[in-house]
This record gives C-alpha cells, structure tokens and sequence, in this order.
C-alpha cells in the first residue's frame, strides 16, 4: 500500500470538539466531588441497619471516593488525601490505610448496563502480575506467574462486563467468556443487536449462541476456516459470505473497523491511564485490582459526560 493509500471512504472529523474538551476536563473534578459528604448520616444508617457485630463507620461512598486516590497514590496517599480534607472540616471524619486497603477489597463493582440498543465488541488484553523486571523475573521469579488475562465486553462509550483470570492456557477462552458476558446483559435487560470480534471468536458454538439470541455479527473468519457446517449452519453462512467477498469488503460492509473503539480504544485508555501492571502481591487481589482499574476508568468517564446528557 503506497503512502496515499486508504481504505474506505475520505474519513470526517464530526467530532464536538468543544464538548469533547469540556467532558474530558470535567472527567478530573471527581476527584474533588464531596457531594457524597451530604449523605453520610443517611448512608450509614441504611449499611447498619440489621448488620450483625461491629457497625460501619464510614459510608460506601466515602470508600468510592478513596479508590480513585489508591490507584494513583496508593492506600497511604489516598489516607493523606482524606486526612487533609479531614483538617479543613470537608468531611466528617477520616480513616487509616488499612481500613481503606480492606473496604476496597470488599467493594462490590458492578457495571451500568445502558437503556436501548447495543452494539458490543469482547477481547482479552494481558495485564502484568508484577512490576519487576526482566532480570529479576529470570532470575528470581520462574514459579511465578507473570500475567493477568482481562477481558472486556463493551460499546464505544461503556464497559459493559468484566473478567479477570490468572492467563493459562485452557483456563478460560475468550468465546466462552464472550457468551457468559452477553448473558448477564441480556438477563439485565440489554438489547444486543450486533457483536464485533477478531478471528479467536470463529468457534461454531460461539455462532450458535448468536444465532439462538438473533444476534448480528462481524467476527473475522480464520483463513484456513472450511465451509463445512460441523453443527453451525450460521457460521456455515458466515464463512462463505467472508470467503466469497474478500476481507476488505467484506469489512467495509460488516463495519468491522467499529471493534478497535469498542475494545482496543478502552485497552488504550485503560493502561495508559493506569497502567499496566498490578501493585498488589496476591493473586486474589491482583485479579480484584485490575477489575478495579476498568471500573474506575468506567466510572470517570461517565462522570465526564454526565454534564452533557
């Protein structure tokens, strides 16, 4: 392909810029928003009610709050945040790293799933287990196992299901995880009309799963892929139209280059934001930490637009 050479139409920028910029600085003032202080009391109240031993003393919004301090300054700079809030009479009370540490453990992330129809994409990303380096890895860490496989299910502006597993081979496909997350959407009152997803995603039973939930798709066919049914008359279909057009048209009429906002464009965001390798020391709370960072992304990205909504 020359330099001049591109696929597909000459592309439009029809991009708000104003808006875009507004919603990205707002995105930054949740880190100050202390609108949950107002709640406390009520807060409190409501977790206590009919709790069994010690009550809780600070409310699930306050741990919220913190958890977007731990991922950039830890659970000691996160109390050194609220402790200084604590001194200027902005809350009503602070707490110690370590309770912070053990509540955001505890927290239970749930992703909002969005009113109307969906068009999703699903893929997996390694997340490093550790921050060493290659030397000590090599030298010190053989028994050790380096990555963390996440996989996203999501649209262009939401995260709609997460799993994070310890990467092995055999552990847990992607199309497997893939059926589980369109599944809990479903059950949750989402209306997928369409998937986007690479070639590990050509599985005959991945198609028979959309094809029971009258799903749309435009999952890339593995090259060596026969037109066989084997048990998929839908990917049977599937493969023949891939086959018979080509891929670059048959990209151009799927919309395949949509996958790459739906799941790469967040992979991007995600790890240049928060980077990508785990703090924590256990595997239990590795998996929970990395879950945590595509939360929080969600969650302040969301915040960002909520002034243009």
């Amino acid at each position: 392909m020359t330099k001049n050479e591109r696929w597909g139409d000459t592309f439009v920028d029809k991009r708000d810029w104003k808006q875009y910029q507004d919603e990205l600085v707002k995105r930054h003032e949740i880190y100050l928003d202390i609108d949950w202080t107002k709640g406390w009391k009520g807060e409190l109240k409501d977790m206590n009610e009919g709790k069994r031993g010690a009550p809780y003393i600070f409310p699930n919004s306050m741990i919220i709050f913190q958890s977007f301090f731990v991922e950039k300054f830890g659970t000691r700079g996160a109390e050194a945040i609220t402790r200084k809030l604590e001194s200027y009479e902005l809350i009503p009370k602070c707490n110690d790293h370590a309770t912070i540490h053990r509540r955001i453990l505890e927290m239970d992330l749930k992703f909002q799933i969005p009113k109307g129809i969906l068009e999703v994409g699903t893929d997996g990303s390694g997340m490093k287990m550790t921050n060493s380096g290659e030397y000590f890895q090599s030298t010190y860490g053989k028994s050790r196992r380096k990555f963390a496989k996440l996989i996203i299910t999501a649209t262009k502006d939401d995260i709609l299901a997460v799993d994070v597993i310890v990467c092995e081979k055999g552990k847990q496909s992607e199309p497997k995880t893939a059926e589980k997350h369109l599944q809990e959407i479903i059950d949750n009152g989402g209306e997928i009309s369409k998937v986007y997803d690479d070639g590990a995603f050509d599985t005959r039973h991945y198609f028979n799963f959309l094809e029971k939930h009258k799903i749309e798709s435009a999952i890339r066919i593995r090259s060596n892929a026969t037109t066989k049914s084997k048990g998929s008359m839908r990917r049977k279909c599937e493969v023949k139209e891939f086959k018979n057009k080509g891929y670059k048209t048959w990209a151009k009429e799927k919309q395949y280059g949509k996958r790459w906002i739906m799941t790469e464009g967040h992979y991007s965001a995600l790890k240049r934001g928060y980077g990508d390798c785990a703090k924590a020391k256990k595997i239990e709370n590795i998996l929970k930490e990395v879950k945590r960072k595509v939360w929080i992304y969600d969650k302040i990205r969301k915040y960002g637009r909520s002034n243009n909504q």
